[in-house]
């Protein structure tokens, strides 16, 4: 039962091309710390899910923020930018990720086609109004296919 529940899991993730978190300044994130993920080409042309993680504290003072993942596809150049709105605490006060104290959260990027040996450099910065951003401890990208 278990072993089938576990496939039932693993099946609707998809296969994991790339995960991976960076630290935020225990201080906080300042709007001018940028994040940086640098993905090794991919080994088979294709469409793939992307997904930004985030990771926060009971210090952080919002109900939501919002971010901009930006993109570099390589070798053809080519750039993408898109905001992403994170709703982490809904209208009836329920946290929408998972933890007690600290909580973990994914929020959909986008769907991009990659030709095979397509490698991509995402960069990821908060969008607030406020210079720095308490509560956020880390920040990650999924890549799933």
């Amino acid at each position: 039962m278990l072993a089938g529940c576990l496939f039932i899991g693993a099946c609707q993730q998809g296969s994991i091309i790339y995960t991976h978190y960076e630290h935020v300044n225990n201080d906080g994130w300042e709007r001018n710390d940028t994040i940086h993920f640098i993905i090794p080409p991919i080994k088979e042309a294709g469409t793939y899910s992307q997904q930004l993680m985030l990771r926060t504290n009971n210090e952080l003072p919002f109900l939501g923020i919002s971010v901009i993942v930006e993109q570099d596809i390589y070798p053809m150049q080519r750039k993408l930018r898109k905001r992403v709105d994170c709703t982490l605490v809904e209208k009836n006060g329920h946290i929408k990720g998972n933890g007690i104290s600290c909580y973990q959260y994914k929020f959909n990027i986008d769907s991009i086609t990659l030709n095979e040996g397509d490698s991509l450099h995402m960069y990821v910065m908060h969008y607030m109004k406020q210079e720095n951003l308490p509560g956020v401890s880390d920040v990650g990208i999924l890549i799933t296919k």
